[in-house]
């Protein structure tokens, strides 16, 4: 009886492993039968694409603009004291400084103290060089500091050509208005590219 009872139980493990393993085979070949999804081994650019999208903010906006995109993250206050400079209202420039504002031309040199004196100061700069303009090529803020990159061309009473030099402009703030501007150029190359004299002085009433 004994014995009868182990081949019993050998026969059902037996049959029991016959199944387990007619199961798995089945389901082997059925995992085989099912469309396999094609994965293309990653290149260089999507590399860097999966890098970028890492490291980028969700929030993030895509630059499409490209160099144009510079404009605007011009500061606030370095876009109205361009516009200042380029418009027509006399008045607009000194407008963005505080009352007791400082404009100092370290080229000249010339030094305005009060809002009355900058509008004066405007003025003869128009008079001066009536084609005088300000083109914007790099700004930015830290603080309560501005500084302002341009190219500042123009031509001067008695000059043969006009002149086309880059100047850096700081503007300091208080309380969002400007204390003082100080304006950096070389005067020297000014007057080599207008055909002037080095000791050029512009007239005492242009």
């Amino acid at each position: 009886m004994a014995t009868s009872r182990i081949r019993r139980s050998a026969a059902a493990v037996l049959t029991m492993t016959a199944v387990a393993t007619t199961v798995l085979v089945g389901q082997a070949v059925a995992d085989e039968d099912r469309p396999a999804t094609a994965t293309a081994p990653a290149t260089a650019t999507d590399t860097r694409t999966a890098e970028a999208t890492a490291s980028a903010p969700a929030h993030a906006p895509v630059d499409t603009a490209g160099a144009s995109a510079r404009s605007e993250r011009v500061p606030r206050i370095a876009a109205a004291w361009h516009s200042a400079w380029t418009g027509e209202d006399p008045n607009a420039l000194a407008g963005l400084f505080t009352k007791d504002g400082t404009l100092v031309d370290l080229s000249v040199p010339y030094t305005s103290h009060g809002r009355e004196e900058i509008t004066e100061f405007k003025a003869i700069t128009e008079r001066l060089i009536p084609d005088a303009d300000l083109e914007i090529t790099d700004a930015f803020r830290s603080g309560d500091r501005v500084v302002i990159r341009t190219d500042y061309s123009g031509t001067l009473p008695g000059a043969s050509k006009s002149f086309k030099v880059q100047m850096a402009t700081v503007l300091e703030l208080r309380h969002g208005k400007i204390a003082v501007n100080t304006d950096y150029y070389d005067r020297a190359t000014m007057l080599r590219q207008s055909g002037l004299p080095a000791d050029w002085k512009p007239p005492t009433r242009p």
